[in-house]
């Protein structure tokens, strides 16, 4: 493939994200209360917006040339051929409005997810968070850059009562699940956990260094594969609940994901197992 085998397909997700996110912040600015909206499931919202950067995205990876298929929350399109090497098999994971209620409720914290599976493996991944400003880009062999420029993060080597951790718990019956069995108890032990409505904004702040872990429960990974390619690229772990590394090559629903870095991981892993 030569020196830089995934160049290509990074600067395809970072076209599409840049253009997901022009769409979305004009969306965004002109008043979310405009939008049409509905759930495609109970529980499951979705807005016109939601489907026009879903669309733009698809359309950007097309004229990129790139190939492969789309996976994305809002629908599957099959790019055709295109890629470098034949016998790769590429995927897009898509993301195309990560954070619908708090977008559609004019808060901030949301974002564009897009990452690129190739044979199974995650080799590249663009986070997008307009309103803050923010792209984070990952490639495999090259590393992990804040809007362009290489990004560098120092572990925290704090303890887990210490520090902010992300909760992201999508549907009242996974909380009602959750809170009955006691699966919830470890939240006593840290300083404070914040929930977004979003996997794409907290996975930010771990990557920059501006939060310690985020805990995800019952995600798809489409959700959270940019923000963990990441991470781990930086230093981070990005685990299922027991601690084991996930099989990024499965579309089905994860369980469980942790995300963070590694000694607050390991804490947070450990205190997960006790409670419920």
């Amino acid at each position: 493939m030569g020196s830089d085998p995934y160049g290509r397909y990074l600067v395809a997700a970072v076209a599409a994200a840049d253009v997901a996110s022009g769409v979305l912040m004009s969306r965004f600015n002109a008043g979310v209360q405009k939008l049409s909206s509905w759930e495609k499931s109970p529980g499951a919202l979705v807005t016109e917006a939601d489907i026009e950067s879903d669309q733009v995205i698809a359309k950007a990876l097309k004229a990129s040339g790139c190939g492969g298929v789309i996976i994305s929350e809002e629908s599957n399109v099959d790019l055709g051929g295109g890629g470098i090497d034949p016998d790769c098999k590429i995927e897009w994971l898509v993301d195309p409005l990560c954070g619908t209620v708090p977008f559609s409720t004019g808060m901030n914290h949301w974002g564009i997810n897009i990452a690129m599976r190739a044979n199974g493996e995650l080799t590249v991944g663009a986070l997008a968070t307009p309103t803050c400003g923010i792209v984070l880009t990952s490639e495999v062999g090259s590393g992990v850059k804040l809007n362009g420029e290489r990004l560098g993060v120092a572990e925290s080597d704090r303890n887990l009562g210490e520090v902010v951790v992300g909760l992201e718990i999508d549907g009242q019956d996974v909380w009602r699940s959750l809170l009955n069995s006691g699966g919830l108890d470890w939240l006593t032990r840290v300083l404070q956990a914040n929930s977004f409505a979003s996997a794409a904004y907290p996975l930010m702040l771990v990557a920059t260094g501006r939060m310690s872990a985020v805990v995800f429960y019952r995600i798809d990974p489409m959700h959270v594969a940019a923000g963990s390619l990441a991470v781990t690229m930086l230093g981070g772990c990005a685990t299922d609940g027991n601690g084991d590394v996930i099989d990024w090559s499965r579309d089905d629903e994860l369980p469980m994901v942790v995300v963070g870095w590694p000694k607050v991981h390991d804490q947070l892993i450990e205190v997960i197992g006790q409670s419920g």
